[in-house]
């Protein structure tokens, strides 16, 4: 994951705007979220299988994109821009919906090009 200092409103403010754009801050930050999800019993290889492709279907049909394995891992949009919490609470719904599925949790949308916090908790 990329480090980027935490930056000054004072230093973003001398930052061209092409700056900002290149290193994703300011007004060209983006969101994402972590997502966990918890299975009634452990799968096998057909049914993870199934889970995996529902769900890049749904993320997929909604504009977003999903980096992670069956039990966790990163949301954001497939495009530049940010997930809105419409979208998060959307795929939160869906998976908790799921069969196979006993618990889901999202965090908070949070940066999607500095922020890697969301990893320890995988």
């Amino acid at each position: 994951m990329k480090t980027l200092p935490r930056l000054s409103q004072r230093r973003l403010t001398n930052w061209n705007r092409r700056q900002r754009k290149k290193f994703h801050v300011g007004e060209f930050q983006e969101l994402g979220f972590a997502l966990n999800v918890r299975f009634h019993a452990p799968l096998d290889e057909a049914a993870c299988d199934a889970y995996v492709d529902a769900l890049i279907e749904v993320v997929e049909r909604m504009g977003l994109a999903y980096g992670g394995g069956d039990t966790g891992g990163f949301v954001t949009t497939w495009e530049r821009g940010s997930v809105t919490p419409a979208q998060r609470d959307a795929l939160l719904a869906w998976v908790r919906g799921y069969p196979a599925v006993s618990e889901a949790n999202a965090s908070e949308l949070q940066d999607a090009w500095y922020d890697d916090s969301w990893v320890a908790d995988l």
